[in-house]
């Protein structure tokens, strides 16, 4: 990218970049750029296992039954957590649900 395609880029975002700010901001763009050609020739293609893939199943269960989740179960030599003792120690709670404040 050289300086004018950067200036035209900048006025169609109707981005206010004096011609210092362009000048230094010209190598982070030219960077960005290597970025996203490196990400456009990436293989973007996840291999879903044709196996696991029954008649009428979505191909999106396929991922949860081989093995790229995790069970919902403790892991071994770990004591899991009863919802009693969560709750108990939980700050503000409504009932059987944990109160989380609005963080916007």
């Amino acid at each position: 990218m050289d300086r004018k395609e950067l200036e035209e880029t900048a006025a169609l975002a109707h981005l206010n970049i004096n011609g210092e700010e362009l000048t230094a901001a010209l190598p982070a763009f030219e960077q960005m750029l290597g970025f996203f050609a490196l990400m456009q020739g990436a293989d973007a293609e996840v291999p879903v296992p044709a196996a696991g893939i029954a008649s009428g199943q979505a191909a999106g269960s396929a991922l949860v039954n081989s093995g790229h989740f995790r069970g919902d179960a403790a892991p071994a030599g770990q004591i899991p957590v009863s919802r009693d003792d969560l709750l108990k120690n939980a700050g503000d709670r409504d009932g059987a649900f944990i109160v989380i404040p609005n963080v916007l």
